[in-house]
């Protein structure tokens, strides 16, 4: 079979291809709008879990707090890993007390015992290599 050539009559216009670009106003309102959304959801209470932010976190976002979008994110899904300046940061971010926030974590991790469970692991003196005795 002979491979089929590209006509002269077919439109040689370049094809969108990619992810939409948004001018930076439209940025500026996606992640105003998200940024309220967050906020809602933590001062009315309505959030479960920190897993519920996860997609309301957008790489814009992440951007402008300056932290890493992916190692952020996965912090709401393993809330026992965030640091209180990150928990401030995003707090101030968002316009919500932080308090609230560090509440939320509480919660989640009094409620999933495998969270519980990671923060109750220690090792003991004996385990430890610089501590044990070579006699």
């Amino acid at each position: 079979m002979a491979k089929s050539t590209r006509n002269s009559t077919e439109s040689d216009s370049p094809k969108a291809r990619g992810r939409k670009t948004k001018s930076l106003e439209e940025l500026k309102q996606d992640i105003a709008s998200k940024c309220l959304s967050i906020k809602t959801l933590i001062e009315a209470g309505k959030l479960s879990r920190l897993r519920d932010l996860e997609p309301l976190f957008s790489k814009a976002m992440a951007d402008e707090m300056g932290v890493n979008h992916t190692r952020f994110s996965n912090k709401f899904r393993n809330p026992i890993d965030f640091g209180i300046k990150e928990i401030y940061r995003f707090g101030l971010y968002i316009e919500v007390d932080p308090q609230l926030i560090f509440r939320y974590i509480g919660k989640e991790i009094s409620q999933a015992n495998d969270l519980l469970s990671k923060l109750k692991k220690f090792r003991t003196v004996e385990d430890m290599r610089q501590y044990s005795s070579k006699q």
